[in-house]
């Protein structure tokens, strides 16, 4: 299963969660408004829109940023992409991500879900079922898909605090022919890991992936320490919540066998408040 570096948004295409790193970088960029693009094509000769780690780090500190030398390595890492045969950086998907105004729909769908992510994951998993459930009660007809009067319905009826304008942006980012598959957008609330964070559960949790990308939930039951779960370790969940959790998270209470991307991106809902340590601590020992 690759791993693939951060791309543009387009019509139901992911919304990146941007590490604290990533956000640092992006409000320095925002602040000193560079033009990055030029100072890697200086290096890039044949506007691959590739470059290696080092170069990447050294374009970096050449613009000022060499307080952040210590972490510009991990910056790199982020932005890898598997379409490069050495796995280079794509330097023009990182610089769209730092130079993206934050008055533009993009940083607006971020700020958004940033938002939603917070108040479902202080809900649970099971917030995640009652939005889907929200959603199946508006949909008359039984399609899995909703107009944008039954999607603000359904917004509104589990007490989220949006505006016209960010739910005009949610609507248009999900759509097709007038119509949102709700499934994918209660999916996307979930939240999607990092590159790094996305390779250390594949690593931890890879007895548990099929041929086929799916998850053995029997095997992960067997395996998984719910004492290990971050909200068993703050103290808001027993281990037994913790394991419950754990599976309506990962199936929303659907019917068939989970996907590899249905765990992780249950780990970026439960993670979402924790450093790179924490996260590593909770991951690595949540399965013997």
């Amino acid at each position: 299963i690759k791993l693939q570096a951060r791309k543009t948004v387009g019509p139901r295409s992911r919304i990146p969660v941007l590490s604290d790193l990533e956000r640092k970088v992006r409000q320095l960029c925002r602040e000193r408004r560079f033009e990055m693009v030029p100072f890697f094509e200086d290096f890039d000769k044949l506007r691959t829109g590739y470059c290696t780690v080092q170069i990447f780090t050294r374009v970096l500190c050449t613009l000022g940023l060499d307080h952040l030398a210590s972490e510009l390595q991990t910056l790199a890492f982020l932005y890898q992409s598997d379409e490069h045969k050495d796995k280079w950086v794509d330097y023009r998907a990182f610089c769209e991500e730092m130079q993206t105004p934050a008055t533009s729909v993009r940083s607006m769908l971020q700020d958004v879900f940033d938002r939603l992510r917070r108040e479902f994951s202080s809900r649970g998993a099971i917030g995640l079922v009652g939005l889907k459930r929200a959603f199946f009660e508006v949909d008359r007809y039984g399609t899995g898909t909703v107009g944008f009067e039954e999607f603000k319905t359904a917004i509104r009826a589990c007490g989220i605090s949006v505006t016209q304008k960010e739910l005009d942006a949610l609507f248009i980012h999900f759509a097709e022919d007038g119509v949102m598959d709700y499934a994918t957008f209660v999916r996307e609330v979930r939240g999607l890991l990092h590159r790094l964070r996305k390779q250390l559960v594949m690593d931890v949790y890879q007895d548990v992936f099929t041929p086929i990308g799916s998850v053995r939930m029997e095997l992960l039951f067997e395996r998984f320490d719910p004492t290990f779960h971050p909200r068993c370790l703050d103290g808001s969940q027993t281990p037994e919540q913790c394991a419950t959790d754990l599976e309506d998270g990962i199936t929303l209470q659907d019917p068939g066998d989970p996907m590899v991307d249905d765990l992780l991106d249950y780990w970026a809902f439960v993670s979402w408040n924790l450093t790179e340590e924490q996260f590593e601590y909770c991951v690595v020992n949540s399965f013997r």
